[in-house]
């Protein structure tokens, strides 16, 4: 099967992009640190993604870590594939409890079938914060998933603004981004929704 070049050119980014984000990574410190980024969003992002991004630590080949990671990956794919709630609840308090998260897990269901709700995942998304955890693509992808959970209507304009760039962004290069200015423009948009 060929893939178009565009895709090839966004795979690229996003593999660049956890390359990067793991390059630090080199000691069990570490591995618990980057699952500690991640945990906080339990209740507000999908649990699903945050797994996924806990998975990316298969990239890591230190052999001191390995141990540790692949506690973590194990129990991120038993998450990614749990159906049961209950369940899915503890799987993610036992990797915390591994990664020394002392917080609690008591929620991690995502509600956007509301207004408010859906302005405050984009606003989180669009944090400074969220934007060194994921890559753009990921985030634009997200904030165009949002039309499955709530009815964006081309009325609201900022809210719609900030979607139909997402759509843009989702199929663009990094270096298209970057040049294009979209993904500034869809956090200036963000900065005012209320």
């Amino acid at each position: 099967m060929n893939t178009p070049p565009l895709n090839h050119l966004i795979c690229t980014d996003i593999d660049t992009f956890w390359a990067d984000k793991l390059r630090p990574v080199t000691n069990q410190g570490d591995v618990k640190l980057f699952v500690h980024e991640y945990l906080p969003l339990l209740g507000v992002d999908y649990d699903r993604s945050i797994a996924k991004a806990i998975s990316q630590l298969q990239l890591i080949n230190t052999a001191e870590v390995q141990p540790l990671v692949s506690e973590f990956i194990t129990l991120a794919n038993l998450i990614c594939n749990e159906h049961d709630a209950d369940t899915h609840l503890e799987l993610w308090r036992q990797l915390a409890k591994i990664a020394g998260y002392d917080k609690g897990i008591d929620k991690i269901d995502v509600n956007l079938s509301s207004r408010s709700n859906t302005v405050k995942y984009i606003k989180v998304l669009l944090s400074d914060n969220c934007l060194r955890l994921w890559p753009v693509h990921n985030i634009a992808y997200k904030i165009v998933n949002l039309a499955a959970h709530y009815d964006i209507a081309e009325s609201d304009r900022p809210l719609y603004e900030i979607w139909d760039l997402a759509t843009e962004i989702e199929t663009m290069s990094l270096a298209e981004i970057e040049k294009s200015g979209k993904c500034d423009e869809m956090i200036r948009l963000s900065k005012n929704l209320g």
